[in-house]
């Protein structure tokens, strides 16, 4: 027999014992059950039993097929992960005695108390920070800011916040996540009370433009929420709001601009209701690879509640979204999202209107643009190719004086290679604002970049992107899960 022959002949063999032995496998699964005896949790020095077990989607005493195991084990895993109380999430079973298997979830809490300093910009991003600011340090925010995200243990978050520098705010929130015996129903409350010196007013060209008056407030807001929620499923959730805002500010700014308030006033006091449902199914929330995401709103400006109530309005808006993430290969994977919103009034005061370009709703390579209309689609995708993955990264917090608890003592770390491509169209473009050329046309951005996951969900993104006004340019984008 020839040479080539035989290592034919080597190959087919080998590959019908991988496919017989594979086969075994499959069939050494096939019709066995796993009855849950036990389940016993590890590590939840502060957080309550309940809060781990309603994340899990099996129970105690249910009878599940084996060779579902790893995907059931893996889901639920990823739900205690994706609480943000733990770093890390362990599942392992055993053979109980009398027949069934033991459960045992072993986690790693996070520092939940954090009385830390907040030093942090006021602007859309860095980006415009750095090159349209000129890194002008009036911009900065600064005080105190107390959080704990377990209170009593139960998931419930007390925040409390004291700043100064640019926005000068103080303001508390206190979410409940569960106030019912079957944990489906939860209560939010939150208050805050800011005043600036300096805002924008208005765009032109598609920059923000500013105002300052920094003898005294140019404006003050005041805002107090409630939100009534609903879960009654593991990834699913309903929220119904009630609002109440208040909003002064100079008169110095009418003389600049007739829209800024509702009916032009120097001030106004008015109710707004929100409906919110969101299906959550990421396997990471900080830095999805598998899994999707869909939100629904609907917001109503004003309500026709108002003080004076012959001073009242109402503005009504719908906004979705929808995220697809998956695998390609083991070290490939690709995110799409689609975004919308639409607005039911045709002229809105600036300062309840938002377009493209603040927070998270821009088009990459348009960061220092906002676009101000009532409605916009926004759609996103990207290629990512994974360059590192170190799941477990030991840390020598012992020789640091402020840093020995267990909470501090590992870490992850990823790199990822990607590429991306992002289009928009922002309509029904606000009538006020001086040459809105890029509003009523299709955007593109294009672009690569290296995105580094890290301790405590901190995801910071290094992206080169290209648009087409024949700009170009790098661009930092930083995102915390704490």
């Amino acid at each position: 027999m020839s040479f080539c022959r035989r290592v034919n002949l080597a190959l087919f063999l080998a590959v019908v014992s991988w496919v017989s032995l594979f086969a075994q496998n499959n069939d050494s699964l096939h019709g066995r059950k796993i009855i849950v005896a036990a389940i016993t949790i590890e590590g939840n020095y502060i957080t309550k039993r309940t809060i781990i077990l309603r994340e899990l989607t099996f129970k105690k005493g249910d009878t599940l097929p084996a060779a579902d195991w790893a995907v059931i084990s893996m889901r639920s895993k990823n739900n205690v992960l994706n609480t943000s109380l733990f770093n890390f999430v362990d599942m392992d079973t055993a053979a109980n005695p009398g027949g069934g298997t033991n459960v045992t979830i072993t986690v790693q809490e996070r520092w939940y108390i954090w009385p830390v300093p907040i030093l942090q910009l006021e602007e859309r991003n860095f980006n415009t920070w750095w090159n349209q600011d000129h890194r002008n340090l009036d911009k900065l925010d600064y005080g105190l800011y107390f959080s704990d995200n377990n209170a009593l243990g139960e998931k419930q978050t007390l925040k409390i916040k004291l700043q100064l520098g640019y926005t000068q705010q103080w303001g508390i929130t206190y979410d409940i996540p569960y106030i019912t015996r079957n944990q489906d129903l939860g209560l939010q409350f939150n208050f805050t009370s800011s005043q600036n010196r300096e805002i924008p007013y208005t765009s032109v060209g598609n920059i923000l433009t500013y105002l300052s008056t920094p003898e005294s407030p140019l404006q003050q807001q005041y805002n107090a929420v409630v939100d009534l929620t609903y879960r009654p499923k593991l990834y699913e959730i309903h929220y119904l709001e009630l609002n109440f805002s208040a909003c002064y500010i100079n008169d110095t700014i009418l003389k600049l601009t007739s829209d800024y308030l509702p009916y032009n006033l120097t001030h106004t006091a008015f109710f707004g209701g929100k409906y919110y449902f969101r299906r959550d199914l990421r396997d990471y929330i900080p830095y999805p690879l598998h899994g999707y995401y869909f939100d629904l709103s609907i917001n109503d400006y004003g309500m026709g509640i108002a003080l004076p109530q012959q001073r009242a309005f109402n503005i009504l808006y719908a906004q979705s979204s929808i995220h697809k993430y998956g695998k390609i290969t083991d070290k490939l994977f690709y995110s799409a999202e689609a975004e919308g919103k639409v607005s039911g009034s045709s002229a809105q005061p600036y300062y309840l209107q938002r377009g493209l370009g603040y927070a998270n709703d821009f088009v990459r390579g348009y960061e220092y643009y906002v676009i101000d209309g009532n409605n916009y689609a926004l759609a996103k995708g990207e290629i990512k190719y994974q360059l590192i993955n170190i799941p477990i990264i030991n840390l020598p917090t012992q020789q640091l004086p402020f840093l020995r608890e267990r909470q501090f003592n590992k870490a992850t770390f990823a790199l990822y290679l990607t590429a991306f491509s992002d289009w928009g169209y922002v309509g029904n473009a606000d009538p006020y604002v001086e040459n809105n050329f890029l509003a009523n046309n299709a955007l593109w951005g294009n672009g690569f970049g290296l995105d580094m996951v890290t301790y405590y969900g901190i995801v910071v993104r290094f992206e080169y992107s290209f648009n087409q006004l024949n700009q170009s340019g790098f661009f930092l984008h930083f995102l915390a899960d704490m």
